[in-house]
């Protein structure tokens, strides 16, 4: 049993380790994505909003290009945020009571409460860290998507430049 104690407890701190890292993925995402929406709003106003003026069908498909790369990191910013703050990181019991409880219970009682303990923590610790990676995961397919639209953006913009 004490084995499968040693054995739970790296598990745990390899868990934690891993909800930190998506809690740290989750804050640099979000401070990135922010500053993609401050070049967003930069854009726009560039040029006295030349991309809101639709005078021709390839002024409107670039203004659709830009709405929809603006809709795409508005998204992901809104996923990463949300990410961010899903649940709070479990942790192990370490109330009075718990305590009480393993210094009047034998031995192999204590062990046994410690390893029910060690497992239904890590049980909500996986269940948290799947929380946070699915809005994460949206959030980086939305900003790829963005990035698609701007790289668009970017083509039709500079073919109407050419061509003008």
């Amino acid at each position: 049993m004490d084995e499968t104690i040693s054995y739970l407890k790296d598990r745990f701190k390899e868990e934690q380790g891993r909800f930190d890292h998506f809690e740290n993925k989750c804050a640099k995402f979000l401070t990135a994505v922010s500053i993609v929406i401050a070049a967003v709003s930069t854009l726009a106003g560039l040029k006295s909003g030349i991309l809101f003026q639709l005078t021709s069908p390839l002024s409107l498909v670039i203004f659709l290009s830009f709405a929809a790369a603006a809709i795409c990191v508005a998204c992901s910013w809104g996923h990463a945020f949300s990410a961010l703050r899903i649940s709070e990181c479990p942790s192990l019991p370490s109330s009075r009571g718990t305590a009480e409880y393993l210094l009047i219970v034998e031995a192999d009682h204590q062990k046994l409460h410690i390893y029910n303990c060690y497992i239904d923590t890590l049980e909500k610790l996986k269940t948290a860290i799947d929380e946070k990676s699915k809005p994460l995961e949206l959030a980086y397919k939305e900003l790829v998507w963005g990035a698609s639209f701007f790289m668009l953006l970017a083509v039709l913009t500079t073919i109407r430049e050419l061509t003008a």
